[in-house]
């Protein structure tokens, strides 16, 4: 009874598909990965991916994580044509430096009063996000911005963390995961608890798995769940990713620095 009891608290608190609007298009550009896609560009442990959203002519730009290394941020995002200055927020998975280490940095170069969008308060990193300007807004539950972002809300008993949705016209919605320190299984689920009538088209991220078997477990995950394009990066180890691509086949997609995805609605 209990249980049903719960479940239903759950259905009546589901986010009704038209509360956000979404975009038209959505182009994902990887700047920081621990791999190297691009010839040129340049490697590091971290993650660091840069988001641009279009809806009737409106464009936002997001920052997911800034990776650990600015000289490295800085280095890549020149070689793509990136104007990080131009970034309108920068949204920080989790609290550890190889994705939040150079968030100062990158503050700096921004308009003053950026919204950052954080998993959780730490106390001296949210300091300093004010300190350089910014302006920190804590995700300890789901919470939308820019008309189809949602962060899914804080995950994890040990490391909080929190993921990017974005959401297309068209009702899909594209998962970015910075280590998935929760398990990427259960991101996908707590945003299908969040989300009514909830379509996942992409899973790009770190997943924070390293063996075949772990791999395979989540390869079919996203088989059943007919997820379109699955890129496992950073923290995924190899043996995992040769697992997933192996289930998946071409809905498997190499990262790295300098890979980018362009999502538009149908």
């Amino acid at each position: 009874m209990a249980g049903e009891s719960h479940r239903r608290i759950l259905e009546a608190c589901k986010m009704k598909i038209g509360e956000l609007f979404g975009f038209d298009s959505v182009q994902l550009t990887v700047l920081v990965d621990n791999e190297i896609y691009l010839e040129g560009l340049r490697s590091t442990w971290g993650l660091s991916v840069y988001v641009e959203v279009e809806r009737n002519g409106l464009k936002r730009k997001v920052l997911m994580d800034t990776s650990g290394s600015y000289d490295t941020l800085i280095y890549n995002s020149s070689k793509l044509g990136i104007d990080l200055s131009a970034v309108d927020a920068v949204f920080i998975s989790h609290w550890h430096g190889d994705h939040c280490g150079c968030l100062k940095d990158v503050l700096e170069v921004l308009k003053p009063e950026t919204p950052v969008y954080v998993p959780s308060s730490n106390r001296s990193e949210v300091k300093a996000i004010g300190e350089v300007g910014g302006k920190a807004i804590i995700c300890s539950k789901a919470k939308r911005f820019f008309e189809g972002f949602l962060s899914t809300g804080c995950l994890g008993r040990w490391t909080k963390e929190h993921s990017l949705l974005i959401k297309l016209v068209n009702s899909e919605f594209i998962l970015i995961t910075g280590c998935a320190h929760p398990g990427v299984i259960n991101i996908v689920k707590r945003s299908r608890n969040l989300i009514e009538n909830f379509k996942l088209k992409a899973v790009i991220g770190g997943f924070h798995i390293s063996s075949r078997r772990e791999g395979l477990i989540v390869g079919n995950f996203m088989k059943e769940n007919n997820v379109e394009t699955v890129s496992p990066c950073h923290c995924t180890g190899t043996d995992a990713k040769s697992a997933i691509a192996e289930v998946l086949g071409a809905n498997y997609s190499r990262c790295g620095s300098g890979k980018s995805f362009q999502f538009k609605s149908k």
